[in-house]
């Protein structure tokens, strides 16, 4: 049987929580029924998970970047610091805005942004530093928190791989003036399309609250802003909340397989393993990555990809392909060409994650392992 890289885990009270919202016909973004207000629930629930006072659904975690980034009044002129090695949906929200994203190189450790990169990074136009949680493994966000507070920049986290990471006890999501987590279906708090923003902020809270419903005012058609329609739906919330229920267990889930993958692995010369979590970082290992050092382990990382799906059924994902190496970054003038940045260049050349579905068991684990092992052999 082939083993993808992520199947939705389907939850137990999805079907239930949905048939609730249908018979009652509370489908859309409004609901006064709070028996059946899964957005409300979803909202507080979320919020409470990761330690802040609000949550605020959206219909994706790219949209609920491109609220955060208007909430704060992020636009023209201005310039937010983003790592390279990234999902593109981290930059967009910048660029929507009309500011100007300005991209970091990795920390080779942790394959997040390094944060000894960013000062040189700012100049009199920044505004904003945007870290994200690469994989399920946090940025060191002391240092990071630190240096915006010195310079007067904002923190957004893009926590949309992090649901369940932790930085000195800390949830991500928590450590920034906004968070905004995915609900993808590959992610482990999941609605198949969806997001949140987070903040414990009341006025930013009220902010986002606005735009995201098109800007309207207290009175109805007077519209206080340019706004979005970035509504989640109460089906939607629905089937994430019952998603959301099983959020401990799905997080120790993928915890418990990426320790199985390590002791498969961690022989097999010319593999390198994800950063393990430590007595501060907690890994929640949204995604089990690994890097292949073509000299030591004997084929290349596309070769590899290539022999575990087509002699094993296993599927596989490139890592993250760089912002500044992206043709239309260089093309809209948001990268130099000439740019080098080489731990993140060497994570996307190398780099590729294994199948990491909360539901995925032991003996295909083995079976993964077991394939690297005979073409390294």
């Amino acid at each position: 049987m082939p083993i993808p890289v992520c199947i939705p885990v389907i939850p137990r009270n999805a079907k239930e929580y949905i048939n609730a919202v249908v018979d009652r016909n509370w489908v859309s973004s409004v609901c006064l029924d709070e028996e059946v207000n899964f957005i409300r629930k979803l909202e507080e629930g979320f919020g409470a998970y990761v330690g802040v006072q609000h949550g605020i659904a959206t219909t994706s975690g790219t949209t609920a970047l491109d609220l955060a980034i208007a909430t704060l009044g992020i636009c023209p002129g201005d310039e937010v610091i983003v790592p390279t090695f990234t999902m593109v949906g981290t930059a967009l929200g910048v660029i929507h805005s009309g500011a100007r994203p300005v991209f970091v190189d990795s920390d080779p450790d942790t394959w997040c942004i390094d944060v000894n990169l960013i000062e040189a990074a700012i100049t009199d136009r920044t505004r904003a530093v945007l870290p994200v949680h690469i994989y399920g493994y946090p940025v060191d966000m002391d240092p990071l928190r630190a240096l915006a507070r010195a310079r007067g920049l904002y923190v957004i986290e893009d926590a949309a791989e992090a649901i369940g990471t932790e930085y000195k006890g800390q949830k991500a999501g928590s450590m920034s003036d906004i968070a905004c987590f995915s609900f993808y279906a590959n992610k482990t708090v999941t609605s198949g399309e969806g997001g949140i923003l987070v903040t414990n902020s009341d006025d930013h809270a009220k902010r986002a609250t606005m735009l995201k419903d098109m800007a309207f005012g207290s009175t109805r058609f007077i519209h206080e802003d340019i706004g979005y329609n970035f509504r989640m739906n109460n089906l939607t919330a629905a089937y994430a909340f019952a998603s959301f229920e099983e959020v401990e267990e799905n997080v120790a889930k993928r915890i418990r397989n990426a320790s199985l993958y390590a002791a498969a692995l961690a022989d097999i010369e010319g593999i390198q393993l994800p950063p393990v979590s430590t007595t501060e970082c907690k890994n929640s290992y949204w995604m089990y990555g690994i890097l292949i050092d073509e000299e030591k382990f004997g084929c290349s990382r596309d070769e590899t990809r290539q022999f575990l799906k087509q002699e094993h059924g296993v599927d596989t994902r490139d890592f993250f392909y760089p912002m500044h190496k992206q043709p239309i970054m260089v093309e809209r003038g948001y990268a130099d060409p000439t740019t080098v940045m080489p731990v993140s260049e060497r994570l996307w050349e190398s780099g590729f994650y294994l199948p990491s579905s909360s539901n995925l068991r032991e003996d295909q684990i083995a079976f993964i392992a077991d394939a690297l092992r005979k073409l390294h052999k």
